[in-house]
């Protein structure tokens, strides 16, 4: 029974890790540069589908799949995205709501290649070489590297110069052109980066919850998860995504573990609105805001 309470505990702190690092990828995008992408799940399902298939299918390393992954999500970014950054606020959503969705249905129906509804089965070898633990500390402690990783890049752009070209051209695109900043290339840097950070994500979620379907991972669902937790944990703040991500993924499993779909949805939902409300800038945001006083 203690092992099973571990389990469930450690797999809560995994996640609280993973979902973390997959929110501050989309806070580069969203909370410095102002590109609110809810496409972020297509990037995601990606990393995930590309590291099962080569590993299933094809018995290669899923250190193959994780570098195919990231190169085929940041080519797809640059691809996909730069039509769109001539839409502006709800525009840019919406456009980059269609790619999750294609994504969905090309998995559903290309059943050769990833079983369509059937989703892949990974089957369990344990050993660094396939990336696969035994121990769910192994899996907690590279899910929380993973998350310092994208909290370093953060720190570092926040500091940079790429930041405040970013900030620029959120608060003023046309001012930021006229001070000589190549918006084009600021936007696609931070796209391919968060990108490229998201599929990594995706990787680790194929070799931990060793099984994928379309819905696991494409889902719209994901990506407003995703962005959800910038918003609560402070949008435009390195520390925002993790402190979002340690309030509300526990929160998420307490009330999965003891409430039916329904019920769970609804609490989890007063509790958004609740938390939006009383912190509008985000709970970082809003302890910054206090400690000025």
């Amino acid at each position: 029974m203690s092992n099973l309470f571990n389990d469930y505990y450690l797999n809560i702190l995994v996640m609280t890790c993973l979902w973390a690092a997959l929110s501050g990828a989309w806070n580069l995008m969203a909370g410095y540069g102002g590109l609110v992408s809810l496409g972020q799940s297509a990037f995601f399902g990606i990393g995930a589908y590309i590291t099962a298939i080569v590993y299933t299918k094809y018995g290669v390393s899923p250190w193959f799949g994780l570098i195919a992954g990231v190169i085929v999500t940041t080519g797809l970014a640059v691809v996909i995205s730069w039509p769109c950054f001539r839409l502006r606020g709800a525009f840019f959503s919406l456009a980059t709501l269609v790619f999750p969705i294609a994504m969905e249905i090309v998995a559903n129906n290309w059943s050769d290649l990833t079983r369509g509804p059937s989703g892949i089965a990974i089957p369990f070898r344990p050993g660094l070489d396939t990336f696969m633990f035994s121990s769910r500390w192994a899996y907690l402690i590279a899910a929380f590297i993973l998350m310092m990783i994208v909290y370093g890049i953060t720190r570092w752009m926040h500091r940079g110069k790429l930041g405040l070209y970013l900030i620029a051209v959120r608060d003023d695109e046309a001012t930021a052109q006229s001070m000589g900043i190549n918006t084009v290339k600021v936007k696609l840097i931070v796209t391919m980066m968060s990108a490229a950070l998201t599929a990594v994500g995706g990787f680790f979620y194929a070799q931990y919850i060793l099984f994928l379907d379309p819905p696991s991972v494409f889902s719209i669902n994901i990506s407003v998860q995703i962005a959800l937790l910038s918003i609560i944990g402070g949008l435009g703040t390195p520390l925002g995504p993790i402190v979002g991500s340690l309030v509300m993924t526990p929160l998420d499993g307490a009330l999965s573990q003891f409430f039916g779909g329904g019920p769970r949805l609804l609490i989890y939902g007063v509790a958004l609105l609740g938390a939006v409300l009383l912190a509008p800038k985000g709970i970082v945001g809003t302890v910054k805001a206090w400690r000025r006083k």
